[in-house]
């Protein structure tokens, strides 16, 4: 097993690795490598009248199922009318085309009119998985209720579109099952489209240490500050639970600081972030609680650093309605704190779940709409009558510059709406079903603070195809993901099930106000946002203190070189490179290990080949113990040779004010690459393609960035990073 420093890349680590076939940017705080997707199965066609059942008590069934003449063809046809009877059930069973795994989301495309639902009471949905194949297959593996308010409210919230009724199947199935029951319902329709058993997106586990004890023995922590009385419950931040938390109480004087601090179950190492899990009775905190809270980090009780604000703190949203508060450490800590410095009501009630000390990982370019000219790919939409200053401004820019907005505009009315469809682009792939099943679809919009309920319960996300059908839709917070960006902007986003490549957003508006929504750019990805920490543990058979990588001059390729500070039972070496790590590594080296040993010992492997390979390339090592069990280390980077483009910024440092950075290229021209913009926590800000009029001295805009670390790739005209520059505002 390889450690690093004295954090250990565990046997699940090390699985997660292997399995991981996308590497996923996180719209959000950390880098989370997202696990490799799983298969998608769905129904082939109808079911046959002996999955039909009809239970009519009293002769009261006066309503009926009708199959649909034709058999899906991949797209959302409709294989089933569903007339509710005035009493009793109606449900019908799917086989899908393959084996859904435990684990897989297990579902049914439905639509409704929405017109006759919304004057009935719809009654529960019920839906079912079998295993045809197991030891009762006429038995269900699990089932779900879905109340019948609830289902009411998505399908309405779908105007007639294809809605997602689904639940997280807990054992392996190949057939679901869907039943309603009417409760005074007079001609209801509802139209079922198709089952399926989707793979779902899942948080790579990341190694990180958190403050959670790993035994019944709670771990250390610590109150200070004049207002101690006022954290309730410290102990639940250091328990083996991360479902119970310490609090945060209400300040009544100014001067009242608590301060939790709590004990990590190891060392991290300076590069990783340091931050507590925190949350408010399970609504989305705003950006604006930064602003009253620090954070310092601790070794062996020594005060080691402190980041406070929302200039050096930062704020990720995570599925749970949790939220993760912190910043980059530079220094190893082995306890983190968290103080109070405000108090405004925003921060009463706080909840303090546990300490975090985690790891970064590799990020992948998001699949978005940022178009060089968006003219020819966005359409806008609009439904309702008598609607006053209705309509989408700007809609190109959505389109385009990921950092210019269309704006939709939603004025007073009943029943209005209005939405933008945006194309996604991969590589000149527009037009393509570039999204994938399973991944999320999604829109990043504006706003300084978090959406409300109310305010998702007016958003409904779409995907369509390439010749714009509409395929599945997701409305309101019981659907919808949310996640706010380092720059107040939010990604809202739900998981889909088709491959697709448009997405839309549809907005209602109020009966008494107007509202208006900045839009910036549609994207997909195949991350959930999760945080899922695996504590090191186990023995440390090898500590690995080094793991870097040099260009070598002229045309001798390039110098792995890496350092261990004890070793046991290593067998080798295998250094391994990749162009797109995304689509995994190749080996290209094997050095023998130093077996069983408590000196140091210090390892080099040249790569010939790197001479020959242009744009950046990525190196990890392969660790194999003399029992064959393998681990991977962290990845390092190459930068670009001199055969490539390169380029120097000017002013760098740029002063705050500064509208524009210029990039000095080292290549005659690099007309039709791509310059992107990253936050210091890898979130994409800009991309823009460098046409003929300035490859001698491309720009990228700065305007409004706050100050801080940003990483400027230049990419060439089939996505390839070929090299990258820090940037630094002052």
């Amino acid at each position: 097993m390889l450690v690093l420093g004295k954090i250990k890349y565990s046997s699940a680590l090390r699985s997660s690795f292997k399995n991981a076939g996308v590497v996923a940017l996180l719209l959000s705080l950390l880098f989370m490598a997202a696990s490799a997707r799983g298969a998608a199965y769905y129904s082939t066609g109808n079911p046959t009248q002996a999955d039909l059942k009809n239970n009519c008590p009293l002769g009261l069934c006066t309503g009926k199922i009708q199959l649909a003449v034709t058999a899906p063809t991949g797209g959302a046809n409709i294989t089933a009318t569903i007339s509710l009877p005035l009493a009793g059930t109606a449900r019908l069973r799917y086989q899908l085309n393959g084996t859904a795994l435990a684990g897989y989301r297990a579902g049914v495309l439905v639509s409704a009119n929405s017109a006759s639902l919304g004057l009935n009471t719809l009654g529960t949905i019920t839906l079912r998985t079998y295993l045809s194949t197991g030891p009762t297959p006429t038995q269900p593996q699990e089932q779900r209720v879905v109340q019948g308010s609830v289902a009411q409210a998505q399908l309405l919230a779908g105007r007639g579109d294809p809605t997602q009724l689904e639940f997280i199947s807990t054992a392996d199935f190949d057939q679901v099952e869907i039943e309603f029951s009417s409760v005074a319902n007079l001609g209801t329709n509802l139209s079922v489209y198709y089952a399926y058993g989707v793979g779902q997106n899942l948080g790579t586990q990341v190694t990180g240490l958190t403050s959670n004890s790993t035994t019944t023995t709670p771990g250390q922590y610590s109150v200070t500050g004049n207002c101690a009385g006022k954290v309730s419950n410290p102990g639940n931040a250091v328990d083996s639970s991360r479902t119970n938390y310490a609090t945060f109480g209400s300040l009544l004087s100014v001067g009242c600081n608590p301060q939790l601090q709590v004990a990590l179950t190891g060392t991290a190492p300076g590069t990783y972030k340091a931050g507590f899990v925190i949350g408010q009775n399970n609504t989305l905190l705003d950006a604006s609680v930064l602003g009253g809270l620090t954070l310092r980090t601790y070794k062996n009780g020594v005060l080691q650093e402190t980041a406070s604000g929302a200039s050096l703190l930062g704020l990720s949203v995570l599925p749970d309605s949790k939220s993760l508060v912190s910043f980059q450490a530079t220094m190893p800590f082995d306890a983190v704190s968290i103080e109070r410095t405000d108090v405004a009501a925003a921060l009463d009630n706080l909840q303090l779940y546990y300490g975090v000390g985690v790891a970064s990982t590799t990020p992948q370019q998001v699949i978005s709409s940022g178009f060089t000219d968006g003219q020819q790919h966005y359409a806008t939409q609009a439904s309702g009558l008598l609607c006053v200053a209705c309509g989408v401004t700007t809609p190109a820019n959505g389109a385009g510059n990921p950092n210019s907005a269309a704006t939709i505009n939603v004025g007073v009315g009943v029943a209005n709406w209005e939405g933008l469809i945006l194309d996604l682009d991969s590589a000149g792939q527009a037009g393509k079903q570039v999204g994938q099943a399973g991944n999320r679809a999604g829109m990043i919009i504006g706003g300084s603070s978090l959406l409300d309920v109310a305010a998702l319960s007016r958003m409904t996300l779409v995907t369509y195809d390439k010749d714009g059908n509409v395929l599945e839709t997701a409305s309101g917070s019981s659907l919808l993901k949310v996640n706010l960006l380092p720059d107040g902007r939010q990604t809202i986003s739900f998981n889909t099930t088709k491959n697709f490549s448009k997405v839309g957003i549809r907005i209602s508006g109020l009966a008494t106000a107007v509202s208006n929504t900045d839009v910036y750019y549609a994207f997909t990805d195949s991350s959930n946002g999760a945080l899922s920490i695996i504590p090191p543990t186990g023995p440390l058979p090898v500590t690995l203190i080094s793991f870097g990588v040099r260009r070598l001059p002229g045309e001798a390729g390039a110098e792995i070189s890496w350092a261990t500070a004890t070793e046991l039972n290593s067998s080798s070496f295998t250094v391994e490179r990749s162009a797109q790590p995304g689509e995994g590594f190749v080996a290209i080296g094997q050095v023998a290990a130093g077996g069983t040993s408590n000196s140091r010992h210090a390892y080099t492997l040249r790569d010939a080949d790197a001479a020959t390979q242009a744009g950046l390339l990525y190196y990890r090592l392969r660790q194999v113990d003399t029992d064959g069990r393998a681990t991977l280390s962290p990845v390092a980077v190459l930068a670009a040779g001199p055969a490539v483009a390169g380029f120097s910024l000017y002013p760098n440092p740029a002063p705050a004010a500064a509208q524009l950075v210029t990039l000095g290229t080292s290549a005659a021209s690099v007309a039709g690459y791509s310059v992107n913009l990253y936050s210091g926590l890898g979130q994409l800000l800009s991309s823009k393609v460098i046409g003929d009029a300035d490859a001698a001295a491309p720009t990228i805009r700065t305007a409004g960035l706050e100050a801080g670390l940003y990483h400027v790739v230049l990419r060439d005209g089939t996505g390839h990073a070929v090299s990258s520059q820090r940037l630094v505002i002052e």
